[in-house]
């Protein structure tokens, strides 16, 4: 879908434009503070570059302060990265990572939860309830801010709909309906494939969509229990397998970094992605397409995802309080509006979508709405202790599926042994 691109607003073009040396240079002034910030990149696009270019504009606000920015990644990566750091004594002051990290960083004493260091409950509360639920610790401290939130959102080619006879206008609401119109943009369109689902990687998000449309949560919410080998997450991994087995979607692991291209190249009927992509297809699509909440099994629905901005453990208080400060600028409504336009991620707060350029973007272009209106179907993300190993164990559990390596059940019960085994200390 080819739109021309907003124009960012005056205060904010600076932010995403401007590259030159910024004002935070201290040319060896004690008094400046200066911290380092690291950051993940998990969607296409040229992201690097406007992140940059909001550091660079708080460095010119902030003559105290001087932040480094490091793109260190992916979000594993970028985990592993502060990991590394902290355990050498110089992690950075704030980062970003998973909102479903919180428990394993606390567990970790790798950050400082936020709500202990300030206390703020207009501005915390200022965050979209969904996207609060995987940010705050059991006792009720906020662990970490929202920052690029997202959804899973069904994005479908208007043009092979039309192709096939289908009604370009009406995405599929149901599962069966999405493997009804898959058939028919592969058997009477110019589809290679029906749909696609990724499953490389951390395939356990989107797994767990599937779950929660069968009316399951994966986990409990105290993060010391899974239910992987729960019959309606049996049935849900058996749905997904369903779509290979019919000829819907490629045999075998689904990449997630080359989905989106695979749809904007125009073979696929559909596909299941992050809403944090949808700026990259908008600019990389030559057709017509839309974007939809996913369809449903038993019911609707989609966990949230995303990314948090955290405050590292053990800082001195100056650095603590730039960190701090560097949070507050990035949660803003004026830089989350700017940040959805360039990636297309969910401004987690209300406020934001009632500021230029996001009030603009979103009335010219709806589709930027869809993951936002889902949020009442949505879910909190899996977010057990140990999340990453844990979410390994049922990630290899539907790969293995997928590429005919075992039966959902057999697979899904070993998994469920697995988490028992690291879960167990916490019960």
């Amino acid at each position: 879908m080819k739109h021309p691109r907003l124009v960012p607003t005056a205060g904010l073009a600076a932010v995403a434009l401007t590259f030159t040396a910024c004002g935070g240079d201290d040319g060896g002034d004690d008094d400046v503070v200066s911290i380092d910030f690291y950051y993940p990149i998990a969607v296409g696009g040229p992201l690097e570059s406007v992140m940059d270019g909001y550091i660079e504009q708080f460095n010119e606000e902030h003559d105290e302060y001087e932040v480094t920015p490091v793109y260190s990644g992916d979000y594993e990566q970028t985990l592993a990265s502060v990991q590394s750091a902290a355990q050498a004594g110089n992690a950075p002051a704030a980062t970003v990572l998973l909102s479903t990290d919180l428990r394993t960083l606390e567990d970790q004493d790798i950050i400082t939860p936020i709500g202990e260091i300030v206390e703020d409950d207009e501005w915390f509360d200022s965050f979209d309830e969904a996207f609060m639920a995987n940010s705050t610790l059991e006792d009720g401290t906020v662990g970490a801010v929202p920052f690029q939130r997202s959804t899973l959102v069904l994005y479908w080619n208007k043009e092979l709909f039309e192709g096939a006879g289908l009604d370009p206008e009406a995405p599929p609401e149901n599962w069966d309906e999405m493997k009804d119109y898959g058939h028919q943009v592969m058997d009477d369109g110019d589809a290679d494939w029906g749909v696609m689902i990724p499953s490389s990687g951390t395939a356990i998000w989107q797994f767990e969509a599937a779950a929660i449309q069968m009316g399951l949560q994966l986990d409990s919410e105290d993060g010391t229990e899974t239910y992987l080998d729960d019959p309606l997450a049996v049935e849900a991994l058996e749905n997904w397998v369903s779509l290979q087995e019919e000829g819907l979607e490629p045999e075998g692991i689904v990449d997630w970094g080359t989905v989106p291209e695979e749809f904007t190249s125009g073979t696929v009927g559909m596909v299941w992605t992050t809403t944090g992509q949808l700026t990259n297809i908008r600019n990389s699509a030559d057709f017509d397409f839309g974007v939809a909440p996913l369809p449903a099994l038993e019911q609707p629905g989609s966990p949230t995802g995303g990314g948090n901005l955290y405050v590292t453990s053990g800082l001195p208080d100056e650095e603590e309080e730039a960190a701090v400060e560097l949070i507050r600028y990035l949660s803003s409504p004026e830089i989350q509006a700017d940040w959805t336009v360039e990636s297309g991620y969910i401004a987690p707060l209300q406020e934001a979508w009632e500021t230029e350029p996001l009030a603009s973007y979103a009335e010219e272009f709806p589709e930027a709405q869809v993951a936002r209106e889902q949020l009442p179907d949505a879910e909190r993300e899996f977010s057990t202790y140990h999340r990453q190993e844990v979410g390994q164990f049922a990630s290899s559990a539907v790969q293995s599926a997928l590429t005919g390596d075992g039966e959902p059940q057999e697979l899904l019960e070993e998994a469920q042994q697995q988490a028992d085994s690291v879960l167990e200390e916490y019960r």
